[in-house]
């Protein structure tokens, strides 16, 4: 007759993760570095990481082309930094965020039409000028000019973008206009001609 082995049954942890358990988490860390990276810059300048280093190669990920292997790479870093610390404040406070620009199709708009009048110049600023023409256009003209200068600082925040943000948003409410489509394509250069 054979002796049966002790066995602790179903309901023991186990001793270690398996390789997929493995692969799993290291795929939903990736998931959120990807989603952290895709964040606006206000939302993403309101997150605090467990650690500086986290936030540094999430800037430069955000510099890199879109789809590139570059940004693939620095994600993939960001990933491995992520895994060596615990991350639950920081889920916490992305899922405490509310709405960001990918679910609130508005503040996606928001974004794009201060980066188009930032990266714009006079055409830009005309266009949302005859949208809302009762508008202030010399301050307007400053908190534009503000923005495109600290583009050029280290400042890891940007506060005059969000400045602008927040004008352009009371300006828009105020007008109760819609945003034409126009105001919010990509602008690759800037018109220096103000």
């Amino acid at each position: 007759m054979a002796v049966q082995e002790h066995f602790e049954g179903f309901d023991a942890p186990p001793e270690e993760f398996s390789k997929s358990a493995h692969k799993r988490e290291a795929q939903a860390i990736r998931k959120l570095a990807e989603k952290i990276e895709a964040f606006g810059p206000i939302t993403f300048n309101k997150l605090e990481f467990p650690d500086e280093s986290i936030k540094e190669a999430l800037v430069v990920a955000r510099k890199l082309k879109k789809n590139s292997d570059e940004k693939r790479r620095q994600l993939q870093y960001v990933a491995k930094l992520m895994r060596s610390y615990d991350l639950d404040a920081l889920i916490n406070q992305i899922d405490n965020l509310g709405a960001t620009p990918k679910s609130d199709p508005k503040a996606l708009k928001m974004e794009l039409l201060r980066e188009n009048l930032i990266h714009g110049g006079t055409k830009a600023l005309n266009e949302f000028t005859s949208l809302i023409y009762d508008t202030d256009r010399n301050k307007l003209r400053t908190l534009i000019k503000k923005a495109r200068e600290e583009l050029n600082s280290t400042l890891p925040d940007r506060p005059a973008a969000r400045t602008l943000f927040k004008f352009l948003k009371a300006e828009i409410k105020r007008a109760n206009v819609e945003i034409p489509d126009s105001l919010t394509k990509a602008v690759v250069k800037i018109d220096n001609d103000e």
